[in-house]
């Protein structure tokens, strides 16, 4: 943001989690550090739009990523099988969010400030 403001103009795009809004066993620090970051997208907006810059996030739901295969045995087995318990019935692909990134970070997101985008084939709407 420090690099953005003398040119009045930008947008950061955090990226959350549907973990954001509800809870689960085992993976508290993963929830509240998601929690965190949707109130530090929501506050720094209000700090940010003055100098032109807007913020927002993306509420992703589970994405496929090589990520998965070294976090555990058969990661994406168990990717594949998380996914199938979204209304959707998969996981995102990686391109998925990115276009939702790309979005909020265009100008045709110009009137969107402190925003959470859920991008989670339906889970926020589902446990919610």
């Amino acid at each position: 943001m420090k690099a953005m403001i003398p040119n009045r103009s930008g947008a950061i795009v955090n990226i959350a989690s549907y973990a954001a809004y509800f809870a689960f066993p085992q993976i508290a620090a993963y929830t509240a550090s998601k929690g965190a970051l949707v109130q530090l997208t929501r506050t720094l907006a209000l700090e940010a739009i003055e100098h032109g810059i807007r913020v927002n996030a993306v509420g992703s739901g589970d994405v496929v990523t090589n990520i998965w295969a070294g976090k555990m045995d058969n990661g994406s087995e168990f990717l594949a099988d998380h996914g199938r318990k979204a209304p959707i019935g998969r996981a995102a692909r990686a391109e998925e969010i990115a276009e939702v990134v790309a979005f909020l970070a265009s100008d045709r997101a110009s009137f969107m400030v402190g925003s959470v985008v859920m991008a989670d084939g339906g889970m926020s709407v589902k446990i919610g």
